[in-house]
């Protein structure tokens, strides 16, 4: 009985030791699984990472909110703590922060945990957990599909404990920079204003998404919208809200270009029909021919029914000028001075007569070629010249200017 009541003391002695080791031991290594300066510490701190996902820290929420297919996804990729300092509260910040996550589901939804994260980026985690520039986190954003992709580090600087946060936006391809400082990693308020901070700048880059659906006949087309590949064939996809450039291409097939509006929230469906090249280039090749050979028809520059036309309008005022002259002899011919005799001579009046009669040819046959010419140019169009046998439009003249040549001979006539 006595040696009973002595072991049972040094077994419970010898209990609590070893529980206060493994307590101290997993206080150490803290960090749920993140970068702690390259130490040997991050494998080590997987489990105690593990356990805090399977209590719910980081989890895909979508299913508990209603209608929430469209809003953005937002990752945390973690937290870098080179201090053992730091990394010993790395537990509490990540709660923290994801907690904030939580509180911004009607602006987006948290996306891949950490765990998934790691295990998608496999050795690419490590340098995007440490990475602040579009460049190195593009790629994981397309990798984990986040629309918002944020790192974070929490370390000791000149200033003090700092907390630094980067938030890449992938619709924009750029890198918001927070910071907020506090005076160490315990603080709850400064793991409060660092949670804060971290929900204000989602709220502010967070936009829903817009619904591209493409609809081509050719499977083997790629579909681009911008500079980003949204796949091949038909398809149906989210995309950032606003305007773009649609471009779908196929080989040994025209490109497609458009310039479609994406309201955020709504579908927007595009029909694309791709031609092969050689139909689309025999097309426009026949009606180019086609309008080359209209345009090298003759023109109305080389028809020379234009230039007869020119001519006979000129002889008519020609023949204007010189009757204007047998008029001047005319007006004076009459006696005005009483005495019996006219005020010309006998070759003033011949002169006169005579310029009376050019005068008649000419009005009479210019204005019978410029009539004949322009109703040929206008109702003989394709035409480049007139028959031979009708080229001598000039005979009628003399039979339809007979009335204006008597006229004129009648007025002289009377004078004399």
């Amino acid at each position: 009985m006595n040696t009973r009541a002595v072991l049972s003391p040094g077994l419970l002695a010898l209990t609590l030791l070893l529980a206060a080791s493994t307590a101290q031991a997993q206080q150490d290594q803290g960090g749920m699984g993140l970068d702690l300066s390259g130490s040997d510490s991050q494998s080590e701190s997987t489990d105690t990472q593990e356990s805090a996902e399977q209590a719910g820290i980081g989890l895909d929420i979508s299913g508990d909110v209603a209608k929430t297919e469209l809003l953005p996804r937002v990752v945390l990729l973690g937290l870098d703590t080179p201090e053992r300092a730091g990394a010993a509260q790395s537990g509490r910040w990540i709660k923290a922060l994801y907690g904030a996550l939580r509180t911004t589901v009607a602006q987006a939804l948290p996306g891949a945990s950490i765990k998934d994260a790691r295990e998608r980026l496999t050795e690419d985690y490590a340098t995007a957990l440490r990475c602040a520039e579009a460049s190195c986190l593009s790629g994981p954003a397309e990798t984990l599909d986040a629309d918002l992709l944020v790192t974070s580090r929490l370390a000791l600087e000149d200033d003090g404990w700092t907390f630094r946060l980067w938030t890449f936006d992938r619709d924009r391809n750029k890198v918001e920079t927070d910071s907020v400082t506090g005076r160490n990693p315990r603080d709850a308020k400064f793991i409060k204003a660092s949670a804060d901070l971290l929900a204000q700048r989602v709220r502010g880059l967070a936009r829903p998404r817009a619904v591209l659906k493409v609809n081509v006949n050719i499977p083997q087309a790629v579909v681009r919208l911008g500079e980003r590949t949204l796949g091949v064939g038909s398809l149906e996809t989210k995309v950032a809200p606003g305007q773009g450039n649609l471009i779908v291409e196929a080989d040994e097939f025209t490109p497609f270009a458009k310039t479609v509006s994406l309201p955020p929230g709504q579908t927007t469906t595009v029909e694309v029909y791709l031609q092969a090249a050689n139909q689309v280039s025999d097309g426009p090749s026949e009606m180019v021919a086609e309008a080359a050979r209209k345009s090298s028809g003759p023109t109305i520059f080389g028809r020379p029914a234009l230039y007869t036309a020119v001519v006979g309008i000129l002889a008519v005022g020609a023949g204007m000028v010189v009757g204007q002259g047998a008029k001047k002899i005319a007006s004076r011919a009459p006696d005005t001075d009483g005495n019996g005799i006219a005020n010309i001579t006998r070759q003033e009046r011949l002169d006169a007569q005579n310029q009376a009669n050019l005068s008649t040819a000419l009005v009479a046959g210019g204005a019978a070629v410029a009539g004949g010419s322009v109703l040929w140019l206008a109702l003989v169009p394709t035409r480049s010249a007139p028959p031979p046998a009708e080229a001598p439009a000039v005979a009628p003249a003399g039979g339809s200017g007979t009335g204006t040549r008597s006229s004129l001979q009648l007025f002289l006539g009377g004078n004399f």
